[in-house]
């Protein structure tokens, strides 16, 4: 891969244009994202999806195609050494409860556990 030129850098900080030039170096290939998704095994809709949400395996394998490092295709998303700047899943939970909350918790279910369907006590 050779060096990539500042104009380029500023097209890559641009989403519409880089997915303008990420198709444009795909169709000189010969190749599309529908056959880049066959490649894959996905859906061809599948890596469209990274233009718009952070997908980090699909932006991988767009990197990977137009033979461009990922951190600098996609400067939004990734810090220069190559770590994600978005964090991806969930936040994790917290370890701790409050006894408020699960005393609480118990009661209406002790509640619920003795009354039968139509809510009288059992």
């Amino acid at each position: 891969m050779s060096p990539i030129d500042t104009t380029t850098q500023r097209i890559f900080r641009d989403p519409v244009k880089r997915r303008a030039w990420i198709i444009y170096q795909l169709s000189l290939q010969g190749r599309s994202m529908a056959s880049l998704a066959r490649d894959l095994g996905v859906a061809r809709g599948v890596p469209r999806h990274a233009f718009t949400h952070p997908y980090p395996r699909m932006e991988r394998a767009i990197a990977e195609a137009v033979d461009v490092p990922v951190h600098l295709l996609f400067p939004d998303r990734y810090a220069p050494d190559g770590e994600r700047l978005i964090r991806m899943g969930r936040p994790a939970k917290s370890s701790t409860k409050s006894a408020k909350n699960s005393t609480q918790s118990r009661a209406g279910n002790d509640h619920r556990s003795k009354t039968n369907r139509q809510g009288r006590a059992a």
